[in-house]
């Protein structure tokens, strides 16, 4: 009819409020994003990075010592599949670690330390770290010894201005440099009465201002405080050894806060074969109680962590609810794991795997740009890592 009111002009007529409140519904940011597409008056209601939806399910980000350093991206798009896709390049910088969906990566020419996020491609820059911070290139392999283990940051810079960085330094002993914003060079911690020993399998930040860490062959446990200063520091509040029925193991040891709770996973070998027929280890997981002072740890082995869903990687770890996602159930945990087929010196076949912890079954990811559904697979360095990044909508400079 000649008369009648085009479509499209009466979603645009919509009022902004009733746009807003609608907007608010939302749990996934695919959803959101695609609703502030329908036209322009709708993206005029809505921000652009909305600070009311839960924690995304996180992206596979591949890090390397050797060109280029961050590699593509792996999102999971089903319960099993996934694809794969490049970031920006981030030339000459290494990923030290990850916390809050901020990399931190330090640069090889001049120790230069940036903080990025991946998804608003925001940067915050540190200074310099003094002193030597990569050894030469060592035989055999062309392997770079890196002298920075570790590094976390104590809170999500969009949310707290008086976040800290921390940097752990290998050594005989763990020796950590701490930096906030205002701070014009980092500032070396040292505890004389506790000497950690070298070795550090993880470390988390946890509750206000505190960080948990684990090291050796989960022998040790400690609980690092964090004062913003000025300067920033980072002090040894407890130190103890591991509950005795956590499981002495080489190799590699998660801490996850999930749903408030500070949970490790720790690796077993269940002698179960995946659809490849490779043996996979698969984890178990405790609930940790940090403890304090004068308060030893406690350790209590969990089966069922009802709708959570974990994600391992190096001091990066992330749990989501389940609930939150379609088509992914809970009780589940994803990680890394090795093609034990294609086994060459210095080089690896890498799997992303998924383990039920109720049967302990563990399945390999499959690739959702191949039409058959083979394993996703890639080939790197033994010195290679993939790290689980959660997206930050917020922005750090608004």
């Amino acid at each position: 009819m000649a008369d009648e009111v085009p479509r499209r002009a009466m979603w645009a007529g919509l009022r902004s409020q009733l746009v807003k409140l609608t907007s608010q519904f939302f749990t996934s940011v695919n959803d959101y994003l695609r609703f502030r597409a329908v036209c322009k008056s709708w993206r005029c209601a809505v921000p652009h990075r909305p600070d009311h939806l839960p924690t995304q399910l996180p992206f596979l980000l591949l890090v390397s010592t050797t060109e280029p350093k961050i590699g593509p991206a792996y999102r999971l798009i089903a319960a099993s599949a996934g694809n794969v896709r490049s970031l920006p390049n981030t030339a000459n910088m290494l990923c030290i670690g990850s916390s809050f969906g901020w990399l931190i990566l330090l640069s090889e020419n001049d120790c230069l330390i940036n903080l990025f996020n991946p998804v608003t491609a925001e940067d915050i820059r540190l200074p310099r770290l003094d002193g030597p911070t990569f050894a030469d290139v060592v035989p055999p392999g062309d392997e770079v010894v890196i002298v920075v283990e570790k590094a976390v940051l104590s809170s999500d810079p969009t949310l707290d201005r008086d976040f800290v960085a921390v940097v752990f330094m290998l050594g005989v002993n763990i020796r950590w440099l701490t930096w906030r914003h205002g701070d014009e060079s980092w500032t070396a911690n040292a505890n004389p009465d506790v000497q950690l020993s070298s070795g550090m399998r993880d470390v988390v930040p946890y509750g206000n201002r505190i960080l948990c860490a684990i090291y050796g062959d989960n022998d040790d446990w400690a609980v690092l405080q964090v004062d913003p200063g000025p300067p920033a520091r980072a002090t040894i509040a407890a130190w103890y050894a591991m509950p005795s029925c956590v499981p002495r193991t080489k190799g590699l040891t998660y801490l996850v806060v999930s749903a408030g709770e500070l949970l490790l996973a720790a690796p077993h070998d269940n002698d179960n074969r995946t659809a490849n027929l490779n043996i996979t280890p698969g984890y178990r997981v405790f609930r940790l109680e940090p403890g304090g002072i004068s308060r030893p740890a406690v350790a209590v082995e969990v089966e069922d962590i009802h709708d959570r869903i974990l994600f391992l990687s190096p001091s990066s770890s992330v749990s989501v609810s389940a609930e939150d996602f379609f088509g992914f159930p809970g009780n589940f945990i994803y990680f890394v794991g090795k093609d034990w087929r294609e086994k060459r010196e210095n080089r690896r076949v890498w799997l992303v795997v998924v383990q039920s912890l109720e049967s302990g079954e563990t399945t390999v990811v499959a690739d959702s740009n191949i039409s058959d559904q083979r394993p996703l697979r890639w080939r790197g360095r033994r010195s290679d890592a993939a790290r689980w990044v959660t997206p930050n909508l917020r922005s750090y400079n608004r």
